[in-house]
């Protein structure tokens, strides 16, 4: 399966070791999170997105790139998993994790499970 490629829309980019919390006001972020809290969207395609706790390291910046406001955190700002039930697997956060720069995928704090069927 070839990897996917995205187009950088934001002429501004955030620099490295950037996180959510420092982010400007205007620019950055989505303002309007998608439809994705009156659909139940989590099934429409044969993946699932995972998320490693203990190889995240709660930069945040996979926040402001979600469309659909699925990324969810716990009282201490801490990225605490995935709303799976509304997300629709744009992949926007895995390119956007530093900690999916590494080499090493079992370092990963986000990716895809191919070929992932649930409720189909």
């Amino acid at each position: 399966m070839s990897k996917k490629k995205f187009k950088v829309i934001c002429s501004n980019l955030t620099p490295e070791g950037t996180s959510w919390q420092s982010l400007e006001k205007e620019g950055h972020v989505v303002k309007n999170a998608g439809n994705s809290e009156l659909y139940e969207t989590g099934n429409w395609v044969p993946k699932k997105l995972v998320f490693v706790k203990e190889n995240c390291i709660n930069c945040g910046l996979c926040w402001p790139v979600c469309p659909d406001s699925c990324i969810l955190f716990d009282k201490n700002g801490n990225m605490d998993g995935i709303d799976l039930m509304h997300c629709k697997d744009c992949g926007f956060c895995i390119e956007a994790c530093p900690a999916n720069k590494n080499p090493d995928p079992k370092k990963h704090a986000l990716f895809f499970v191919e070929d992932y069927q649930d409720d189909f």
